[in-house]
C-alpha cells in the first residue's frame, strides 16, 4: 500500500486505539492484584487469588469479544455496504447517520471514499442510460435517414422503367438527378457511418501529412460552402488571413473537418443568416466561424461532440447524422488542434479551432482508429 496522507492518518488513528484500549486493560488487569496486595494485604489466600485471576480471565475474555465487535462491526457494515454496490444498489447519504458509532468513526476515510464511489457509480449509470438512449434515438434517425432516399430511387427507378408511361427527356432527366442526390446522400451517410465504426477499433492509421497553406484552403472551402445547394442566402465574409498561414495535416480530413462546420452554420440557421470566417495567427493558426443565427441551448452544446447527438428532429430534412460535429473533433483533435464552441439561444453560435503552425517541431499524431 502506498502511503499518503489520508491512508497515513488512518493508521495512526488505529495505532492510537490500541494503544488506549491496551492501556485500559492493562489497569483492569492490575486492579485486582493491586487491591489484594496493596489494601487487603493477604497475598497468601489462594482463595481469592485464584478467585481473581478467574474474574480476570473472564474480563479480559469478555474485552476481546468487546474488542472484536468494536472492530468488526464497522468492517461488517462496509462489506454489506460494497455487496450493495455491487448489485447496482447506491448508498443513501444521509451526513447525520453517517457516523452510527463510536468504533465507525474509525473508518470514516473508507465510509468517505464508498460514499464518493456511490456517486461516481451512479453518475456513470445516468450518463450510460443517457448514452443509451441517444444511441437508440440516433440508430432511429439513421435508419428514417435511409428508409427516405431510398423510397425516392425505388420509386422514381420503377417510373422510369414503367411502360404506361412515356417520359420526355427532360423528365428522365430531372428523375436521373434526383436518384443521383438520394445515392450522394445515401453514400455520404454511409462514409460517416463507416469513420464512427473505425473510431472504435483498437488499431491506428497514419494518414498522410503535407503542409498546408490554410488560408486559401479556407477561402476555397467557404466557396464550396457558399454555392451548395443547400445555402439560403446566407452571406459568407473572410477576414485576416492577409499573410499566409501554414499548418502541417492532411488536406482531405481538413476539409471535410471545415465543411462540416460550414455547412452546420448554413442548415442549422434561417435564410439570409451572416457567417464571418475570421483567419489569424498567434502562437496558433486560428480559424474562428460566427454567425448571427438562431444558437444554441446550453445542453446541446454540451451534447455537440456525442457521436449519436442531432441537435434537430430527424424529420428535418437537413441531412445531419449526428455524426459529423464528433468527426470534426475527432479530426482537429487528431492535428493536434482544439475547437471551441460558444453560443446563445438567438444570438449565434461562434465556433473557433486552433492549429498549430508547420513550423512547431511536434510530432504529427496519426488519426486515431483510421480513415479510409
Amino acid at each position: 500500500m502506498r502511503v499518503n496522507f489520508t491512508n497515513g492518518k488512518l493508521v495512526v488513528r488505529f495505532t492510537l486505539s490500541f494503544i488506549v484500549h491496551q492501556i485500559l486493560l492493562f489497569l483492569t488487569v492490575s486492579l485486582p492484584a493491586v487491591f489484594y496486595i496493596v489494601v487487603l494485604r493477604q497475598p497468601e489466600k489462594l482463595f481469592f487469588v485464584n478467585l481473581t485471576t478467574g474474574i480476570i480471565i473472564t474480563a479480559y475474555f469478555l474485552y476481546c469479544l468487546f474488542y472484536g465487535y468494536y472492530v468488526a462491526r464497522p468492517m461488517a457494515d462496509i462489506l454489506v455496504k460494497i455487496k450493495k454496490l455491487s448489485c447496482g444498489e447506491f448508498l443513501v447519504h444521509d451526513r447525520k447517520k453517517r457516523y452510527f458509532s463510536l468504533s465507525s468513526r474509525l473508518y470514516r476515510e473508507v465510509y468517505a471514499n464508498l460514499e464518493s464511489l456511490s456517486l461516481t457509480l451512479q453518475e456513470n449509470e445516468r450518463k450510460r442510460q443517457k448514452f443509451e438512449q441517444l444511441r437508440q434515438d440516433w440508430a432511429a434517425g439513421v435508419t428514417h435517414d435511409l428508409k427516405t432516399p431510398l423510397s425516392y430511387i425505388s420509386g422514381y427507378t420503377d417510373m422510369l422503367l414503367s411502360d404506361e408511361h412515356e417520359w420526355n427527356k427532360d423528365e428522365k432527366k430531372e428523375f436521373l438527378q434526383l436518384i443521383r442526390n438520394k445515392s450522394t446522400y445515401m453514400e455520404e451517410l454511409i462514409n460517416d457511418l463507416g469513420i464512427a465504426f473505425q473510431m472504435d477499433q483498437s488499431t491506428g492509421f497514419k494518414f498522410s501529412s503535407q503542409k498546408i497553406e490554410l488560408v486559401e484552403f479556407i477561402r476555397r472551402t467557404v466557396a464550396e460552402a457558399a454555392n451548395m445547394p443547400l445555402n439560403k442566402a446566407n452571406h459568407f465574409e473572410i477576414l485576416g488571413g492577409e499573410e499566409p498561414l501554414y499548418v502541417m495535416g492532411d488536406a482531405g480530413l481538413l476539409k471535410r473537418a471545415f465543411s462540416n462546420l460550414f455547412v452546420n452554420a448554413v442548415v442549422h440557421n434561417l435564410a439570409g443568416t451572416s457567417i464571418i470566417v475570421h483567419i489569424h495567427g498567434n502562437s496558433h493558426v486560428q480559424v474562428q466561424i460566427t454567425d448571427n443565427g438562431q444558437g444554441m441551448d446550453e445542453q446541446s452544446i454540451a451534447c455537440l461532440f456525442d457521436r449519436y447527438y442531432r441537435g434537430t428532429s430527424t424529420d428535418t430534412p437537413t441531412g445531419s447524422t449526428g455524426l459529423g460535429m464528433a468527426i470534426v473533433k475527432q479530426i482537429i483533435t487528431a492535428h493536434q488542434g482544439t475547437i471551441d464552441v460558444k453560443s446563445k439561444v438567438g444570438h449565434g453560435t461562434s465556433v473557433t479551432v486552433q492549429l498549430p503552425h508547420s513550423k512547431c517541431e511536434r510530432q504529427f499524431v496519426p488519426y486515431p482508429n483510421g480513415i479510409i
